[in-house]
């Protein structure tokens, strides 16, 4: 979704720059570990161990106003209605608040949380002052592919080619050979990104996607009509259909491994596809630090 320079959006609803609800306030780059530093049980100092990422929650300062008292309350309860949406979600879902900062729109992962509205001057004046929590589940802030925020990258698979038949014949014959199809591309984030999806069509047999690094390959085969889609951050194999293939990867395919770095890699795509119409689409977000980049 392209944002102007301070608009907000959770979950589709747009507010902040433009719009009856605004927000004042906003703190939303905040770093803090969870380490495991110990003091030398035998000595000076502090033995350093490993350090661990805690997401800390974004906080908006947010007030309604309208030409009216009426649109102030009506700004506020749409505000409301759309903060609240996260109470229908299921274990593991997520929603997705959007910033536009100077051309660019940047997406925070979690879960809308506390609101607080001051209702006291929404009877009779036109301005309504709150606070807002988004909970977050990545301390990281990742572009919009769609937007220049990341990039995109298709892959085809080449056709099968004649192995040919050597005698003597053994069971089983097989006469076809996978393709493989190369992709170099340019992530111009400064870190690596985990926001990477994988989307495989068409007609393939034990599809394999790689890169710097890491493989994933399923242990089944995709009719001509399906797809199946690849969710690297959340963990998650689902076809077109809504049924999870997670079960289908192979001992080898981990999707935490799954990462584009910063700069410039690779992606390989191949399996069996008999008629060549394979194809993976690999999309990333790039991530960022903070909202500056």
């Amino acid at each position: 979704m392209q944002l102007a320079n301070g608009e907000f959006a959770i979950n589709g609803y747009r507010f902040g720059c433009g719009h009856n609800l605004q927000v004042k306030e906003l703190q939303a780059t905040s770093i803090r570990w969870r380490v495991q530093d110990q003091p030398n049980p035998v000595g000076d100092n502090i033995l350093v161990g490993r350090d661990f990422g805690d997401p800390q929650p974004i906080k908006l300062g947010i007030y309604a106003r309208g030409e009216t008292a009426v649109e102030t309350a009506q700004a506020a309860a749409e505000f409301a209605n759309a903060w609240a949406a996260a109470r229908d979600r299921k274990p593991g879902d997520e929603s997705v608040l959007e910033i536009g900062i100077h051309g660019r729109t940047v997406r925070a992962y979690g879960r809308p949380r506390d609101l607080d509205i001051d209702d006291t001057e929404i009877f009779a004046r036109k301005h309504a002052d709150g606070t807002a929590v988004f909970d977050r589940t990545d301390g990281l802030f990742y572009g919009d592919p769609d937007n220049g925020g990341g990039g995109q990258v298709t892959l085809s698979i080449t056709p099968p080619q004649s192995a040919g038949i050597r005698s003597p014949m053994r069971s089983p014959i097989v006469t076809l050979k996978g393709g493989i199809r190369q992709g170099i591309v340019t992530n111009t984030g400064l870190r690596p990104t985990s926001d990477v999806t994988i989307t495989i069509h068409s007609t393939v047999s034990r599809p394999i996607v790689g890169g710097d690094g890491w493989e994933i390959e399923l242990g089944t085969s995709l009719a001509y009509d399906r797809s199946v889609t690849i969710d690297a951050r959340r963990r998650t194999v689902t076809r077109d259909d809504g049924v999870s293939l997670a079960g289908k990867l192979t001992r080898k395919s981990r999707l935490d491994q799954i990462i584009v770095p910063a700069g410039a890699s690779e992606f390989t795509f191949r399996g069996i596809s008999p008629d060549g119409s394979a194809s993976a689409t690999i999309r990333w977000g790039s991530a960022h630090t903070s909202l500056g980049a």
